[in-house]
């Protein structure tokens, strides 16, 4: 199944998706070029409708980022393309979670740490283990 997508700022840059998947299709008889020019022209007048129930329709999220992801099917359905869940995988991803107890002396000592460098406990424990590998045992 056929489709495009992409993201809509405006009304402009539905026009350009909505047109650019209509645009695949082609004619195979004069009467077809015909019938597609008349429902090219339909379709000029009936997208600014379509953006506004578009955006009526997903009013919030359109709110809170400033545009929609748009998915344009071969027919013309128009759908919001679904936001993903979950945080992006990094390209270096930490794949292992240590649980450590401390004591307040310690506990007080690595918050110290932290403040002084301006980073977070998990930051501050990578740095300290990543010295390790310049020591010898």
């Amino acid at each position: 199944m056929a489709m495009m997508e992409g993201r809509c700022y405006e009304r402009h840059d539905f026009q350009v998706l909505v047109l650019q998947e209509f645009g695949k299709r082609r004619p195979r008889s004069p009467e077809e070029t015909k019938r597609l020019q008349e429902e090219y022209l339909r379709l000029l007048e009936e997208i600014p409708r379509m953006w506004e129930e578009f955006v009526e329709k997903h009013k919030n999220i359109y709110e809170r980022f400033g545009y929609l992801d748009v998915v344009v099917h071969d027919d013309l359905r128009v759908e919001r393309k679904k936001l993903q869940r979950g945080r992006p995988k990094e390209e270096k991803s930490k794949s292992y979670r240590i649980t450590v107890r401390l004591d307040d002396e310690l506990y007080e000592l690595l918050q110290k740490y932290c403040r002084t460098k301006n980073i977070s406990e998990s930051e501050a424990v990578r740095q300290l283990i990543s010295e390790l590998k310049w020591k010898r045992f």
